[in-house]
């Protein structure tokens, strides 16, 4: 027994002796009462309990739930309070108490309000029975609001009810004083602190509170299930001895297990959840439709509606077998074990009052829950009608189980969810309504596990085992919770390898084994915080009187003094480095004295930061401001990754209820109530820890002793020993189903691996997959916290021995390795050798890997958060996990520079004895080692039955990791590599883009030299000074301080000018008003420095000639990195404290001095560091290029280093500055820009105005037919197509079909596609390529050409590439793989083939003769479509295309490249319209490296193109010449085709609203032919364009015109402008398109024929025609009149 304890037992006759005093020492009034109430008097363990209590004994009450250990502990204490003293029962109204007497500390905010109620009836009753003092009751938590916080303050009750964190935040504040009254301490559920941190963190405010008291608090502890006693009375108790009571004759829970279905290994297929609903749609519930009525749409195991396998359904169903009704609808099925294990439990919820279900997470909480009241809809005929509303657009495509179905409005829910992540409000409504007996059901987590009282349970339900006994325990107690009822509960396996699971949890619940509590020892984190929140209020603390206090604490009684000490030095500021310079001390540590005292924020962080347990970043959902009928708007709360996987509108399920989600902000999700709506399921990442080694252990025991029962042969029959098992199983509290399926499980494993894995027997086995890799499973029994950091060790194993890294997934029952295919290894596979270890080796190597490990940076930040090193920007507020872990990992960097980092020490030992279970690791290999448990090696052909979980959770963890759509990877060019892009665009003239006035100012506020940056002149606020910009002189310090009214040296002068009237006067008193202030701000430094030198923080050294201010823990660095004079009494007292030790590999002082010195100035020089720190100016450059090399500067070149922070934060703001300075130019300065750069304002001629067209359309893929018909015509003036042809032929221009797998293509040639596809269907015709771009040979986006290919060769010459079909070479052209050495093939394929004669006009004689001849003789000149492909393949030679080889990194350059070129601009709009798959997303990498490199800059250039534009600075001059220039009137109108890529109508210039000069009549207002939208942007309208501004559209034919000028000169140029470019196409295009007419029927609405309107037509070169205006073209071209 441990020391400090005694033990109480039924069976001690010597304290039964003492059972009697304490139930007799009540006031009568307290005995009546109770007698009354529980007319049997108490209980044994009750009276003992207050025998224990009378006599004032800390005491620790085991006992089970629902015996009364809860009334029992406070009894005693409200007997006292209330009992009168002699004379005293005359007294009406007797003075209340002036404190807290009883302090109840519950685990629970729910579980401490229902205290709060139960306590009223005992209250009241005594009242009622007799005079008593009045006796109140107070509760305050994390919910308690402000106004009744103050008034518990004001008026403090005799007992409180709390929370630990709400106690410690008494304790930090001024609220303490209500507790020095305290009698008595109670800790409800005091087994779900003890192990934990939690636990720790109670136990030293329990101490602290002690030290407020005249005499330490009488303890009392209270618990269900703990183990061993000794261990957590030590906890309860501290120092103090604990008097163990606990009751022997408990009652012995009623546990099964039960499964729902014959053979899980065969689970009978039924419909799916869907099909089911639409079944109960079909067929009304049966008569009556109560609670046992047979289900109607709901198919149970055995029915009719079940079968054994998928394939008997699918023969049912096309044999057209009607299944009762609703059988008509198509069925889904599922062999899923969850359907027949929700009408299981819904069987057992229909057959008993009230049901409590229990789920081991949130999410299996809220699934379950919404599939139970879709089951009990469909029973009822309730479930809603096929939904007219579109259903939640992702419901249906993930799977029935993540997602409810919708209910009919108003439909009986029968069950509710609880858990931690639904609102307060919720849950207490949920209990409300379970304890009324108004719910049949509910499903919990652990949020119902303790003690909270719902009412009578009928029974209890556990979905998959339990997490341990002790857990099981509670649950169970659920059910029957009242004095001397047997707890009932009925475990439901989920999965085969549950059932040995379950079969230990109730064996283990029925006997009582419950794991083994250990404490959280020595917890660094914890003691940081409780340090801090006690220096914030204790005045004379010193460190030994809290050494003193926190040994106390039973975690804390073996911490060492030198852990203690370095927990100090961090929070005085005692890791000093560059790295930590921005972390304030939390607390002053005077070394001399030893004296302890806070600084001017250390309680606001105590207070604002407090509690363990750590932030997850949930995002809190409420509902929108207002909308709440009453209560809070909070209705729960959502994990940060199911909140990034959803957007607004999408329906959720929270807490029974659907939710469609409003909004989302940084901070909250806003909802609004969507019932009777389809909805996504929620999830939360990273519950549970493990299976303890503990329970593992007896999982093993349970398999070997299972394992000596079964035949050793299969087939021999049920063995005796198998009897035996099976009686076992009986007495366990298996039902047949679980027996019989267990047994064959059982059977099964050993068959296939030839032994079970036990307590003393491993299994290896292995096989090859599908794949040709190896996958080895390690079986072992002992759980997750074991086999993680044994699958680390096994990792480096198989590295070492075979050269490779396996994959690796970690369970509780297991390990799994897959090994990829390696060379044949002499000897075979390692078997055994792959997972035996020496015990000191393993240990070894995980404790010297864990600090590389993912699990110990998210155990650091956690960590760190509790010490207090990671205060929350905005406290109450959530703060993002991606920013905690950004905050985190910089700690994390800047703590390596030292040796013994409190935080990182206690991260490592959270990692290796709470997450990892290290001692089991080792003891299993010292057991290995001895021969204690031995490795049974298997090679299967296929996974055993224990190995199919295992091989799922692998499976599951990797399936969706390169599941990415073809899109999708294309465009992954987000993530290029930023060393590739630095070599492509270099980094050259970075300094030259720092604005000077930017760096001026960055340095003052780092220098806190700004206004609004400098500190107030005290001690603490230039500590912090020192500690940040390191040594400086006191007329520095004062430069940088405000006097004691916080006013800048001057402000009262510069105020006092302002007021005056100016002239000399003033201008005398400002100087001396200002001289004064500087004075008095002087002599207050001096004061505060002489006042941290009293205090031996602050001295002063010599550096340089100069002498400075430094603080005492930088006096190390300065004297080894500079030889600095310091004064002895320093180096002593640094020396003395030895508690802080750097790496070997750590920084140098000199390099961290200079580091820091560069954090607080921006560009540093050697010279500048050479006067600053008294060096040379080769050592001071010496030591600079260090740092660069080791990144933590950048170089400049000559301009010097710069930090990279500041060099952030410099080069932001000039950015922005120069952002700002640009004015955005109209967009018809763009249209005008891009017209001169498309050479279209003046058409040059010749081949190499052609070259550089076609340079200017590098990769712009456009309809094969555009190309020569309107794009390059438009910018050469004497376009031919032997022109393009002699570029072509000779190599320095590339055409490329569009590939087929190109995204864009597939929407932009889909018209093309479509247009061929219909011409095929009237002849077998060659389809023509769909989009065609030009590429330079030279460019990084053109293809490269291969060898030659020889269309129609198929026995080619050797050395050749053999020959291709012509169909098959021109398939090859059309889908980008080939290309030809002329256009010639393209412009065939486009040229109309000669087909069937059209019918001719319409004739007055008609020939039978004639029309049958007409009809049935062949034309002359008809080709075939064969001679047509010969044509077309055999007009070039042609050769291979491949792919350019440049890297992503130079390809995203030349799109970037080529666009500025093009347009000069580069936006959203124009890369969605001409740049790649992707639009700006793909290319913002390469533009913020420009930017950043002063290539481009980005701003607001253009009107109206959103804010994200980017451009060259010759660009920019550019557009604001043309926006200040000549505008329209000066210009040439230029006819744009709609299609052709200069054209931005539309794109990047927005069409005006349609106008008409004045005397043409009325706009019909509106733009399109049809729609009245924007014009139709088809092949052949176009657009005229005057100054960059769209002035006149033309439909393709131009029968339509709009106009968007009002200027009748404008219009006037512009028709004639059109007229003429038609003409001249009409000319290009030969006699045939002569001949068409081109009549204009309306402009802007208005008829041509319109005298107005026809005049300017005729103007423009259009003659009168019945329907219109036509141009005039001779039969060449010519025009006439």
């Amino acid at each position: 027994m441990a020391a400090g304890t005694t033990s109480s037992s039924s069976n001690d006759a010597a304290a039964a002796s003492a059972h009697r005093p304490g139930w007799a020492g009540f006031s009568s009034t307290t005995r009546t009462w109770f007698l009354g109430a529980f007319p049997t008097g108490p209980t044994t363990v009750q009276e003992r309990a207050w025998a224990a209590i009378g006599r004032g004994e800390n005491a620790l009450v085991i006992a089970p739930t629902g015996s009364g250990k809860t009334l029992a502990s406070f009894l005693s204490a409200i007997d006292r309070l209330g009992r009168l003293d002699a004379g005293e029962e005359a007294r009406e109204r007797p003075e209340p108490t002036d404190g807290v007497r009883v302090l109840y500390i519950s685990p629970l905010k729910a579980l401490g309000a229902d205290v709060e109620r139960n306590l009223r009836r005992p209250l009241a009753g005594i009242a009622a029975v007799g005079p008593t003092r009045p006796i109140s009751v107070g509760v305050r938590s994390g919910d308690t609001p402000a106004r009744e916080r103050r008034r518990l303050r004001s008026y403090p009750p005799s007992i409180l009810i709390t929370t630990p964190e709400s106690l410690y935040l008494m304790l930090t504040s001024a609220v303490r004083e209500t507790l020095r009254t305290v009698e008595t301490v109670i800790v409800d559920e005091i087994h779900s602190f003890a192990g934990s941190k939690r636990g720790t963190h109670l136990a030293v405010s329990l101490e602290r509170l002690d030290d407020l008291l005249e005499r330490p608090a009488q303890r009392i502890g209270l618990s269900a299930t703990v183990s061993p006693p000794q261990e957590v009375a030590r906890f309860l108790g501290g120092p103090h001895p604990v008097t163990i009571i606990a009751d022997d004759g408990r009652a012995t829970p009623e546990v099964t297990v039960a499964v729902p279905v014959e053979n899980m290994a065969r689970i009978p297929a039924i419909s799916d959840r869907r099909t089911r609903m639409e079944r109960a749609l079909a067929a009304p519930a049966s008569a009556g439709g109560g609670c046992g009525a047979q289900p109607s749409g709901l198919g149970r195991a055995g029915s009719s509606q079940a079968w054994r396998s998928d394939k008997a359904l699918g023969r049912a169903m096309a044999a057209g077998r009607a299944d009762g009704p609703g059988a008509g609808v198509p069925a889904r099925v599922s062999a899923s074990i969850w359907p027949h294990l929700e009408n299981a439990i819904l069987d057992q919820v229909l057959t008993h009052r009230t049901t409590l279900v229990f789920v081991n997470s949130r999410g299996a909480c809220e699934r379950l829950t919404a599939h139970l009241n879709e089951a009990y809809a469909a029973r009822l005929g309730a479930a809603a009608p096929t939904p007219q509303a579109p259903v939640h657009r992702e419901s249906w495509e993930m799977g029935t189980g993540s997602h409810t179905e919708a209910l009919a409005a108003g439909a009986p829910v029968i069950a509710k969810a609880h858990h931690g992540s639904v609102s307060k409000e919720q849950r207490l409504g949920v209990e409300r309504e379970l304890a009324a007996g108004e719910l049949r059901c509910v499903v919990a987590t652990a949020s119902l596990e303790l003690g909270i009282d719902i009412g009578s349970v009928d029974l209890v339900l556990q979905v998959a085992p339990p997490p341990s006994v002790a857990a099981g325990l509670q649950r169970v107690g659920r059910a029957e919770h009242r004095v001397g009822g047997r707890p009932r509960g009925v475990i439901y396996p989920v999965e085969r390898t549950h059932l040995v699971d379950a079969a230990v949890a109730a064996e283990g619940m029925r006997a009582g084994a419950i794991e083994r509590t250990e404490l959280a020892s020595n917890a660094l984190d914890v003691l940081a915080q409780q340090t801090v929140a006690a220096v914030s209020v204790a005045e004379g603390l010193t460190a030994d009187a809290w050494f003193s206090t926190v040994t106390r604490a039973a975690p804390y009684s073996s911490l060492p003094r030198s852990a203690f000490d370095s927990v100090l030095e961090l929070l005085a500021g005692g890791f000093a480095s560059a790295d930590l310079a921005d972390f304030s001390p939390r607390i002053v540590w005077d070394r001399a004295t030893g004296e302890l005292s806070a600084r001017p924020s250390t309680q606001r962080l105590a207070v604002a930061s407090s509690g363990t347990i750590p932030d997850r970043g949930m995002f809190p959902v409420v509902l929108p401001e207002g909308a709440q009928d009453a209560g809070r708007r909070r209705v729960g709360e959502l994990d940060e990754e199911m909140v990034h996987e959803s957007s607004p509108g999408d329906v959720i399920t929270l807490g029974t209820s659907s939710w469609r989600i409003h909004q989302i902000t940084g901070d909250r999700v806003v909802v609004d109530p969507a019932e009777g709506r389809s909805a996504r399921l929620p999830f939360w990442k990273g519950e549970g820890l493990g299976r303890p080694a503990a329970t593992g252990l007896a999982k093993g025991v349970f398999l070997r002793e299972a394992q000596a029962s079964l035949p050793a042969q299969a087939g021999a029959g049920e063995s005796e020993g198998e009897r035996a098992l099976r009686h076992r199983l009986t007495e366990a509290g298996l039902d047949d189903h679980a027996r019989a399926n267990l047994l064959a499980l059982l059977r099964e494993q050993y068959r296939a691996t030839g032994a079970l894995p036990t307590d003393e027997t491993l299994v290896l086995e292995r096989y090859e997959d599908e794949s040709g890799s190896w996958r080895v499973i390690v079986h072992s029994t002992l759980g997750r916290r074991v086999h993680e950091p044994w699958a680390m060790a096994i990792r480096e194993r198989v590295y070492q021995l075979l050269g490779v890294r396996p994959q690796t997934i970690v369970a509780d029952d297991g390990i799994v390795l897959q090994i990829p295919q390696i060379p044949p290894v002499e000897g075979g596979l390692p078997g055994a050798g792959l997972i035996t270890f020496d015990a000191a080796e393993i240990s070894s190597l995980v404790r010297s890997r864990i600090e590389t490990t993912a699990l110990f940076a998210a155990r650091f930040r956690e960590c760190a958060a509790r010490a207090l090193l990671m205060p929350a920007a905005r406290p109450g507020r959530r703060t993002p996990l991606w920013l905690q872990r950004v905050k985190a990992g910089q700690l994390l960097e800047a703590s390596r520079q030292f040796q013994d980092f409190p935080v990182s020490v206690e991260a490592a030992r959270e990692c290796l004895q709470q997450y990892y279970d290290l001692p089991a690791l080792t003891d299993l290999m010292e057991r290995l080692a001895s021969g204690r448990v031995r490795v049974v090696e298997a090679v299967t052909s296929e996974p055993s039955p224990f190995a199919h979980p295992l091989l799922f959770g692998y499976a599951s963890t990797l399936i969706y990791q390169e599941d990415l759509p073809h899109a999708e990877r294309r465009a992954q060019l987000l993530s290029l590599d930023p060393k590739a892009l630095d070599a492509l665009l270099g980094d050259g003239g970075v300094a030259e883009l720092l604005d000077d006035e930017v760096l001026a100012q960055v340095e003052a506020e780092l220098q806190h030299l700004a206004p609004g940056r400098r500190v107030r002149a005290d001690a603490e606020r230039i500590a912090d000074l020192l500690r940040e910009l390191g040594p400086l002189s006191a007329a520095e310090l004062a430069e940088r301080c405000t006097d004691v009214d916080q006013r800048d040296p001057g402000e009262d002068a510069r105020a006092y000018g302002a007021d005056g009237a100016g002239g000399d006067v003033e201008r005398a008193v400002e100087h001396s008003v200002g001289q004064a202030v500087e004075r008095e701000t002087e002599h207050t430094v001096e004061r505060a420095l002489a006042e941290l030198a009293g205090a031996r923080r602050a001295t002063t050294v010599r550096v340089g000639g100069r002498e400075l201010w430094a603080r005492v823990e930088d006096v190390p660095a300065l004297r080894r990195a500079l030889g600095a004079e310091v004064p002895d009494w320093a180096l002593e007292r640094v020396g003395a404290g030895g508690a802080v030790e750097r790496r070997a590999a750590a920084r140098s002082p000199l390099n961290d001095l200079l580091l820091r010195y560069a954090r607080t100035h921006t560009t540093v020089t050697p010279q500048r560091v050479a006067r600053a720190f008294g060096l040379g100016a080769a050592e001071a450059e010496g030591a600079l290029a260090e740092l660069a090399g080791a990144g933590s500067l950048v170089d400049l070149g000559a301009a010097g280093w710069m930090e990279p922070a500041a060099l952030a934060r410099v080069r932001h703001r000039s950015l922005a500055r120069a952002r700002a300075a640009i004015a955005p130019a109209p967009p018809a300065a763009l249209q005008r820009l891009v017209l001169e750069r498309a050479g279209l304002d003046e058409p040059g001629g010749g081949v190499d105005t052609l070259a550089q067209a076609l340079a200017a359309l590098e990769g712009v893929w456009l309809p094969a037919g555009l190309w020569e018909s309107v794009v390059l015509p438009a910018r050469v003036a004497d376009y031919r197509p032997a022109m393009l042809d002699e570029l072509i032929a000779a190599g320095e221009v590339v055409w490329q079909a569009r590939p087929v797998g190109d995204a864009a293509s597939r929407s932009g040639s889909a018209r093309a596609r479509a247009g061929s596809a219909r011409a095929r269907a009237g002849t077998d015709d060659v389809p023509a390529p769909g989009e065609v771009a030009f590429f330079p040979t030279d460019s990084a986006l053109a293809p490269v050409a291969g060898e030659a290919i020889a269309p129609g060769e198929p026995e080619a010459p050797a050395g050749r590439q053999t020959g291709v079909t012509g169909e098959g070479l021109w398939q090859l052209a059309r889908e980008g793989a080939a290309t030809g050495r002329s256009f010639e093939p393209v412009r065939r394929a486009l040229a109309p083939a000669a087909g069937p004669r059209a019918a001719p006009p319409s004739r007055r004689v008609r020939s039978r003769r004639g029309r049958r001849l007409m009809m049935e003789m062949p034309r002359a000149g008809e080709v075939t479509a064969a001679g047509r492909l010969s044509l077309v393949v055999g007009s070039t030679s042609w050769v291979r295309l491949s792919d350019a080889p440049a890297g992503d990194e130079e390809r995203a350059i030349a799109q970037v490249e080529s666009l500025l070129d093009r347009y000069g601009v580069v936006c959203r709009d124009l890369a969605l319209a001409f740049g790649a798959s992707g639009g700006l997303g793909p290319l913002m990498p390469v533009l913020r490296r420009m930017e950043e490199t002063g290539v481009i800059l980005r701003g607001s250039f253009i009107e109206a193109l959103g804010p994200t534009q980017f451009a060259e600075r010759e660009s920019i001059d550019r557009l604001r010449s043309f926006s200040h220039g000549p505008g329209g009137a000066t210009e040439t109108p230029v006819v744009l085709d709609l299609k052709d890529p200069a054209c931005l109508a539309g794109r990047g210039v927005r069409w005006p609203e349609p106008a008409l000069p004045a005397g043409l009549g009325e706009s019909a207002g509106g733009h399109g032919e049809e729609t009245g939208g924007p014009p139709v942007r088809r092949q052949g309208a176009s657009v005229v364009v005057l100054g960059g501004a769209p002035v006149l559209y033309a439909s393709e034919n131009l029968k339509v015109l709009i106009s968007y000028t009002s200027e009748r000169e404008e219009l006037a140029r512009a028709l004639a402008a059109l007229a003429a470019d038609r003409q001249r196409m009409l000319a290009y295009q030969g006699a045939a398109a002569v001949r068409r007419r081109t009549v204009v029927e309306s402009l802007n609405g208005v008829t041509s024929l319109e005298p107005a309107v026809s005049d300017l037509l005729r103007q423009a070169g259009f003659v009168r025609d019945p329907k219109g205006m036509r141009l005039a073209v001779g039969p060449h071209g010519a025009t006439w009149r």
